[in-house]
């Protein structure tokens, strides 16, 4: 069972007076091996622009450094710095989320990312 944040969106009014319906989104509170392994390609799949340029200046800034502390250091810290990313992704896409107009409306403890949007919709009146 994994702890989930669900985000929505406040629902707007389209041009011709349409009601534009956005889905919550549910995060989860957990370990990413996706980010861990393929921290550009994870930043992205969730839209996390910030994130892959961080990355992109951190690997070349690794290259650099690695002239001086040597290509062992220079992989491990590389290797850190990917163990940390998986640990924090999904703090960053609930960032991102915030930074996009969602808000937080609440925890549901589930086993999959669709039941907890199941259950948190099947709470609301």
């Amino acid at each position: 069972m994994t702890l989930y944040s669900i985000f929505e969106k406040p629902q707007g009014t389209a041009a011709k007076g349409r009601v534009r319906f956005a889905p919550p989104v549910a995060v989860p509170d957990r370990f990413s091996w996706f980010a861990a392994i393929l921290p550009p390609v994870f930043a992205l799949a969730n839209g996390l622009w910030l994130v892959l340029l961080f990355w992109v200046a951190l690997v070349f800034g690794l290259l650099y450094a690695s002239l001086v502390i040597g290509q062992e250091a220079a992989c491990w810290l590389y290797m850190l710095v990917a163990v940390f990313m998986g640990f924090e992704a999904q703090a960053f896409r609930r960032d991102s989320l915030l930074v996009r107009g969602y808000r937080w409306s609440g925890d549901v403890v589930a086993t999959a990312p669709d039941i907890a949007e199941r259950d948190f919709l099947a709470r609301q009146p």
